[in-house]
This record gives structure tokens, sequence and C-alpha cells, in this order.
């Protein structure tokens, strides 16, 4: 089993961090995982796509997803050219793609919960809790994941990531 995602986002949602969040949080759970980020301009708010792979056999591909099964957009206007089978979308309201979609209010989440930098919410941590749930990682990997990868910070991201574990929908 092969599990390829695609995070579209921008530069300051924390897609990156996401992606790490939840390849350790696979290799928690026994899986081999990668986390691999591809950017342009290195600045707020310029297009990031990162992709992470899931897999109980060794990863050897370390090129980009061009199919990927599982697409999560972090944000609304970013145009995806995707024919995923499921898409997780930070919304907060349902959107009809044809495929299955996920939606969670992670602005709002994220919001709630201080992770806010410059003004922009920071999404990592409510994006990492809903794809975490679609991938079926256990959310007791999700929060020692998360205090590898974030340290001090991981309390009240992990907060935000287990509100939306519990409340992401699907169409």
């Amino acid at each position: 089993m092969l599990t390829e995602v695609t995070i579209y986002c921008r530069g300051g949602q924390g897609g990156v961090t996401a992606a790490r969040v939840l390849a350790t949080a696979a290799m928690l759970q026994g899986y081999y995982s990668q986390a691999m980020p591809q950017f342009g301009p290195e600045r707020r708010g310029a297009r990031v796509n990162t992709y992470l792979r899931i897999s109980d056999r060794p990863i050897r591909r370390r090129s980009v997803i061009k199919n990927p099964d599982i697409v999560a957009v972090f944000d609304r206007k970013i145009e995806i050219d995707s024919e995923a089978s499921v898409v997780i979308l930070n919304s907060p309201e349902p959107v009809q793609i044809p495929s299955r979609t996920y939606y969670v209010n992670a602005t709002e989440i994220a919001e709630r919960h201080g992770l806010v930098n410059a003004g922009w919410a920071i999404l990592s941590a409510p994006m990492s809790g809903a794809i975490a749930r679609v991938l079926d990682i256990e959310i007791s990997a999700l929060k020692e994941a998360m205090h590898i990868e974030l340290g001090e910070r991981a309390e009240r991201s992990f907060k935000a990531a287990k509100e939306a574990y519990e409340v992401i929908k699907w169409t």
C-alpha cells in the first residue's frame, strides 16, 4: 500500500510542517514515509506544494507526485489540477468537487487556538489533524509526532489538531 498526498498551500500557512508531522506520525505507527516540499520564491504568500508518501514498504521514489491519491488544499483560492479521488479542503462549508471531499474550517480552529503569525492563521496543526483522520493515523501518534517536530509549541498545536480530527466532515 502506497498512499501519495499533495498539499497545496501558501508560504507561511504551515503545509511543509504539516507534511513533516504527518510523516513522523506515520513512522510512529510503523509505516515508511517521506515529506518533500517544493516551492519557488521563498516568501510569505507564495504558492507551495508539499508531497507526502506513506507506505508499508520502503519508499524508493524521490520525485514529485503527479497523480496523488489525496489532495489537501489549505487555501481555496489556489487552483489545483488533479484527479485525486479524495480532497481535504480548508473550508467553512462543503464544496462540491467531483471526488470524495472532506472539509474542515481550519482557519477558524487555528485562530481560536491562537495559531496566528503576522495576521495569518497557521494551518499546519488543524490540517494535520484533518489529514491524519482521513489517513487513519491514530491521534496518539499525531500527538507524539507533534511533540517531536514542534517541541514546546506542541501542546497548543495538538489541541487544534485534535479538534480538526474530531470535526472534519465529508460531502
